[in-house]
């Protein structure tokens, strides 16, 4: 990795300052040919903080520049975490933190056009990457690929952005070159819970962690949709569940996709449990699952570490690291063994491409192939046995 200097480039300097009449203004100050120079932006009122003025300078930066090549990639990732983020907490959140804290500081004083044409460069740095030790004496461990492939997916989408704010000329991202093997691999085996080990896992939770449990197995429901939903949003005469929002870490947004909105049927059983929870439990500002000291939805790994991981983690159970994500694995397994055609379990499954309808749950699919391949076997054996006849004869 080579670091450039910068003083081709100047980053100037952005203050705010008062106006003998009228409003503040915001004032960028830099220097050209040696000279101290300075550019009135706008007024206050029409930037109203200091991160909102930096984002109108990026422009005006590139053409005091004259060179789309000048700028670094901790300019980029400056005005990537201001302007480019997703909508969805939940994954800016997780973009946030990559950027900021792994990605900016080792890459922040190079050229974004130098990375652009040594992608193996980036392509190095993160094959090496290692965990950061959380206990004193513990050993970093290298990065799983699938993280590894969410780093290389992180810098794919700065450099799109990149070509979109002229930092680069429009080209193929030089991301995607880069090779990280394994990605697709899955390093954790998928888990699927079986009937009798959901029947002797709801004795051992409170009544909250019970029907939740109920509703991501009998309907593969995310837990975020699970915590977000609310007593509007069931209708148990006519049995019906409408998907409406999803609620992360006591954030409440939109569904993850669009398809994920949608209303799902609600069976004679599961209107008898949400009855009876609608009438023991203490409404909390419409939630079916608030909790009463915040007023919001609970926190799922809160939950899943108090209650779920200590029931599962049980000897008649068997499984210590339940996550809730395993009920929806489960559920789309079930679908399958069903034999229920494809596009209906991606509708059930609220997906948006059927292709990662396949990817779920996978069970053994033994009642299916086993009947296949013992067709296969008789007709070889059969075959055999009557060669051998024949020969004797």
């Amino acid at each position: 990795m080579t670091k450039t200097a910068r003083n081709t480039y100047q980053n100037g300097c952005l203050q705010r300052e008062a106006r003998k009449k009228g409003p503040d203004v915001w004032v960028f100050r830099y220097r050209e040919d040696g000279n101290l120079k300075y550019r009135v932006l706008g007024a206050v009122l029409q930037y109203k903080t200091k991160a909102a003025a930096q984002l109108a300078l990026g422009d005006v930066k590139a053409n005091i520049n004259h060179r789309l090549d000048a700028a670094t990639f901790g300019d980029l990732c400056d005005r990537y975490l201001l302007e480019g983020l997703p909508e969805r907490h939940a994954t800016a959140s997780a973009m946030r933190s990559m950027v900021r804290y792994r990605i900016k500081p080792d890459w922040k004083d190079v050229l974004v056009c130098e990375m652009a044409a040594d992608p193996m460069a980036v392509e190095q740095w993160i094959k090496n990457l290692h965990t950061a030790p959380r206990k004193k004496g513990e050993k970093p461990r290298p990065l799983a690929p699938k993280t590894k492939g969410h780093t290389k997916a992180v810098f794919h989408r700065l450099f799109e952005c990149a070509m979109r704010w002229r930092y680069l000329t429009i080209q193929r991202n030089p991301m995607s070159l880069i090779e990280i093997p394994g990605v697709s691999k899955r390093t954790r085996k998928i888990v699927l819970v079986s009937a009798a080990q959901y029947h002797a896992l709801l004795p051992k939770l409170p009544h909250h962690c019970r029907v939740m449990v109920t509703l991501a197995m009998c309907l593969g429901l995310r837990i975020s949709e699970i915590l977000g939903l609310q007593w509007e949003d069931v209708d148990l005469e006519t049995g019906k569940l409408q998907i409406r929002r999803s609620a992360v870490n006591g954030h409440v947004e939109s569904t993850k996709t669009l398809a994920s909105e949608d209303e799902l049927p609600l069976h004679p059983e599961l209107v008898k449990v949400l009855q009876k929870w609608k009438e023991v439990e203490m409404p909390v500002n419409g939630w079916l699952f608030g909790n009463i000291d915040t007023g919001k939805p609970y926190h799922a790994d809160t939950m899943r570490q108090r209650h779920l991981n200590k029931a599962a983690a049980s000897p008649e159970i068997g499984l210590p690291k339940l996550g809730w994500h395993a009920f929806r694995h489960t559920y789309r397994a079930n679908l399958s063994e069903s034999g229920l055609p494809l596009e209906v379990q991606q509708k059930l499954m609220r997906h948006a491409d059927i292709a990662m309808t396949t990817k779920y749950g996978r069970s053994s699919m033994l009642n299916v192939t086993r009947p296949a391949n013992a067709k296969i076997v008789e007709m070889v054996m059969e075959g055999g046995k009557k060669t051998i006849t024949e020969s004797a004869a």
